[in-house]
């Protein structure tokens, strides 16, 4: 069937079979031979034994940090001080910085003031509730100097709160002070507090 389709290409491009007669049918064999030979001779690539590759996992690598420090400070890996957070200029501690363990370095013995409002946390925390007055709220407890304590984390992941006059702000979730004063309000200011890294 090949041959017949062959030998009628070459008839119809113009020539006539007379031609090809010398050549006859040992020259459309040689033809077909090679043809054959070239389609089952190419080199194949053989087949892969390798799977696809996909992305190596140490099995002993830490799990990736939430930014919302959803893990306790005793499981939280240790920070290096480079990454403890910094002020600016005027002493307050700026920046998005989820550093949640803090010491009052506040010298005057009456303790570091802690405000807070009549609304709830997650009101203040919400964007619609407006500009913040922190400063003007009521005393709500103090924090004796060299107690420590833990910030709690925004619903952003962060634990700096700013007022209508920009002054940062940190919201107490727990203390170690003889009144254990907590869910209020303190200046993120130096001269107030500093961040520590806890024992380990």
């Amino acid at each position: 069937m090949y041959l017949d389709y062959l030998w009628k290409t070459m008839t119809q491009s113009g020539n006539d079979r007379g031609r090809f007669k010398p050549l006859g049918l040992p020259m459309l064999l040689a033809i077909v031979t090679l043809s054959t030979l070239s389609c089952t001779t190419s080199p194949q690539s053989p087949p892969s034994t390798q799977s696809p590759q996909s992305p190596v996992v140490n099995p002993n690598s830490p799990p990736i940090q939430d930014d919302r420090g959803s893990e306790t400070p005793d499981e939280m890996p240790p920070i290096a001080t480079s990454v403890l957070p910094q002020t600016n200029a005027q002493g307050d501690y700026t920046g998005k910085s989820n550093h949640i363990n803090w010491r009052v370095v506040d010298p005057d013995p009456n303790g570091l003031n802690c405000r807070m409002g009549d609304q709830p946390i997650d009101q203040v925390w919400n964007p619609s509730a407006g500009a913040l007055n922190i400063g003007s709220w009521p005393v709500a407890g103090t924090l004796p100097p060299d107690s420590t304590f833990k910030a709690a984390l925004s619903p952003g992941g962060f634990v700096l709160t700013f007022d209508a006059n920009t002054q940062p702000w940190m919201f107490v979730e727990s203390s170690n002070g003889p009144e254990q004063t907590s869910n209020c309000f303190i200046r993120a200011n130096s001269k107030y507090i500093e961040p520590i890294i806890p024992p380990r």
